[in-house]
This record gives structure tokens, sequence and C-alpha cells, in this order.
């Protein structure tokens, strides 16, 4: 079902120690049409930047990168040597989402439970980020996560065409009253998924199916809000409970991809 309007995409770490090459190779053969690629020094080493080149060359798209968010609750400090140093690292990702015609930078707000509450600070941080996204014609998807006071204060404070959501079923079906909360409020702004799932107790990364979120009701969620875009998985290879190889790892979640598609569309 190549020919879907529909695309699948998946994580490009799911959980196997492999050459990131290898690890796309082994991604497309298993059906996907895109990859979201963590942005890391494992892509900026001299050999980093030549696998990452021969990853453009592939029959596969790269729908965003996901930025590190060790540090991102500097973005909330009051010190302005702290915010300077981590809105140029998000700058950074912007300028090499440029370079390589990557359209969106997925970023996290915060880190664990800290700092305490959303302050003018992080929302100048992300305004600052946004005019250098702008200037570069790259969006910025902002991803519910534990804190989604932050989440929310940011998304209600700016009103910009190159601000973004990255929806996380499984941050959802944690963090949130309702796993609908975030698309309820948001869902005219979901330009990326990251979709698994979980126990209801840890993020667990699991397939769709293998966990406890109503995947029914959220597929009809993502149709009430006329989503279109690609249906992506960030789903991670438990060893505790199956023993795949990752060859059938990924044809597992190919196959968990289609009848997720195939269920939308039908939807639809």
């Amino acid at each position: 079902m190549k020919n879907s309007n529909i695309k699948l995409g998946i994580f490009n770490w799911f959980g196997y120690i492999m050459p990131p090459v290898e690890r796309v190779k082994k991604i497309v053969e298993a059906g996907f049409d895109s990859i979201m690629l963590w942005w890391d020094e494992e892509l900026f080493s001299e050999e980093g930047k030549k696998d990452l080149l021969k990853i453009l060359e592939m029959d596969i798209s790269i729908e965003n990168i996901h930025a590190p968010y060790y540090e991102c609750n500097k973005l909330w400090s009051s010190n302005e040597s702290d915010r300077n140093y981590i809105i140029n690292e998000f700058i950074k990702c912007i300028h090499d989402c440029h370079t390589y015609n990557i359209p969106v930078i997925v970023m996290h707000l915060t880190q664990g439970d800290y700092p305490d509450k959303p302050n003018i600070y992080g929302l100048n941080s992300i305004k600052t980020i946004l005019e250098e996204a702008e200037r570069c014609g790259i969006k910025v998807a902002i991803e519910n996560t534990r804190q989604e006071e932050f989440f929310d204060y940011v998304l209600d404070n700016i009103q910009s065409d190159w601000l973004g959501v990255c929806y996380d079923s499984s941050h959802a079906n944690l963090y949130s009253t309702s796993i609908y909360d975030v698309l309820n409020k948001y869902g005219d702004r979901l330009i990326a998924l990251h979709l698994s799932d979980n126990d209801g107790c840890t993020d667990r990364h699991w397939l769709p199916y293998e966990g406890v979120i109503n995947w029914n009701k959220l597929l009809y969620k993502l149709k009430e809000i006329n989503y279109m875009g690609n249906l992506s998985f960030e789903v991670f290879y438990d060893k505790t409970k199956d023993d795949y190889d990752s060859a059938e790892f990924l044809r597992e979640a190919h196959d968990k991809a289609v009848i997720l598609r195939t269920e939308l569309e039908y939807i639809l």
C-alpha cells in the first residue's frame, strides 16, 4: 500500500544496536515510507556525516529530527547564559534541518519534574527559537511529556504557523488526564506523531495493541481532527517480551502500522 495518502514512519532507533545505515536499510526493507532521526553525535562525527549522506540517498523520507533534551530545562532558567546556551543548541538543530532539507524539528520543553512552573523566560526562549525556525522555513513540534502545564503554557501563549505539536500516545496515556486531552485542545496544530503502547505504568514503547491503549478510539480522534499526516511509531524492541531479530521486529511493526492505517482509512 505504498500508494496510500497516509504514509507509515518509524523512529530510526528501535532498540537494536547496529550502525545507523544498517538500521535504516532494514527499515526500508520492512516497507516503511519515512523515518524520524535522533539528532546526536552518532551523525555528527566525520564517519557519522558520511552515514547521514548515505541515509539521505535511500528510498525513504526523513519527516523530522528529534533534538536532544538533556539540558532543555535551561530554557526556563533565570540565568541568561544558561538560556542562551540551550537556545543556541536548538538553533543548531534548526540549521541542520535547513541544510539537509528536513522540514520539522521535534523538541521537549522539560526533562523530569523540573523546573517547578512555567515562566516568561521559557516563553521568550521558545519565541527566539521560533524566529530562527521561521527564517529557515523549519517547523518546531513540541512534544507532550511529563509536565503538561509547560506544553499548554507555550501553546496557549504563542500563536505561530511555525509552532506545532508532536503527539506521543504513550506519554498521553501516562501523564494526561485523558489520552485525548492534547488532541482535543491542540489537534489543529498536530504535525507529528510518536505512536506506541504501554501498560499504563511506564513508558514502554511497545507496539500498538500490546498494552492498554484503546487504538480504535484514538484512531477515531485522529479522524475527528482530520489528521492526514504520517502514522509514525516510536517503538523499541523489548527483549523481555519477545525474541525477535531486528528484521522480524520491523516486519511486525510494519504489520501493526498497516493495520492502523487500514482502520483509519476505513473510518475516513
